[in-house]
């Protein structure tokens, strides 16, 4: 391998020149790895923006088959009302054969998780950082409700083989889970409103509800008549819907 010594600069011109053709090479570089990096955090961005627009998407859709049920959930839960005070402490008259349960749907947050853990959130602008941390609060909210609603729920359903007077406590019971669902009810109903009005301001619109296509999770079990006979209301649900059935 052949050594050679830097040859001595002779004028200020030489100097200048390789001078210059060494900034030149190092700016080049920083440039082109800068360029290449930008190219990397743009990539980043654009696969987690596309993953949790997706997933806001899917969501808003399930909050759409939720919006298409809720004229139901409000009747259902006027005739259990109107049952209740009929009754008194004394046996309901006529019991019903049917109560139900609003659909129930899972909000998926798995995506938007991801990419703030991994940091791509940081790549959005603070605004959009802002704007999409204001959906998911909604969304949160709405899944949280429709857990202690189901809860509320299946204490109604006992209505169902109720026998006997209701007496005080169990007129209480069944008055307590009443104003506890309309309450969840008026929960989801706000949640779903906030979720739509934000996601909009990310352009983001309402889609088809999941509950129309192809007759998924349709007739809802909530809009069934309250005095359908158990078994003709599960057999009815049990067409196109999963298999798991209907809870008691």
């Amino acid at each position: 391998m052949d050594i050679h010594k830097p040859k001595p600069w002779h004028s200020l011109r030489e100097f200048l020149k390789e001078y210059l053709i060494i900034v030149i090479g190092v700016l080049t570089a920083l440039g082109a790895e800068q360029v290449a990096v930008a190219l990397r955090d743009r990539h980043a961005a654009a696969e987690a923006r596309g993953a949790v627009y997706t997933e806001i998407r899917l969501n808003l859709s399930y909050m759409q088959s939720r919006m298409v049920t809720q004229a139901c959930v409000e009747r259902r839960l006027d005739e259990i009302g109107a049952l209740l005070v009929k009754a008194g402490e004394g046996p309901l008259a006529p019991k019903p054969s049917w109560v139900g349960q609003p659909s129930s749907w899972l909000i998926a947050a798995q995506r938007w998780q991801a990419a703030t853990g991994s940091g791509r959130v940081s790549l959005f602008d603070d605004v959009e950082q802002g704007r999409l941390a204001g959906v998911y609060s909604p969304l949160s909210r709405f899944a949280d409700a429709q857990e202690t609603e189901q809860a509320a729920w299946a204490q109604l359903r006992g209505l169902e083989t109720w026998t006997g007077p209701l007496g005080p406590a169990g007129r209480i019971h069944f008055l307590s889970a009443l104003q506890q669902a309309r309450y969840e009810l008026w929960n989801t109903r706000v949640a779903m409103e906030i979720a739509f009005r934000r996601a909009r301001a990310l352009g983001i619109t309402k889609e088809t509800p999941k509950a129309t296509e192809a007759g998924y999770e349709l007739p809802h079990a909530v809009c069934l008549p309250i005095d359908t006979p158990r078994d003709r209301a599960v057999s009815q649900l049990a067409v196109g819907s999963p298999p798991w059935g209907q809870p008691r």
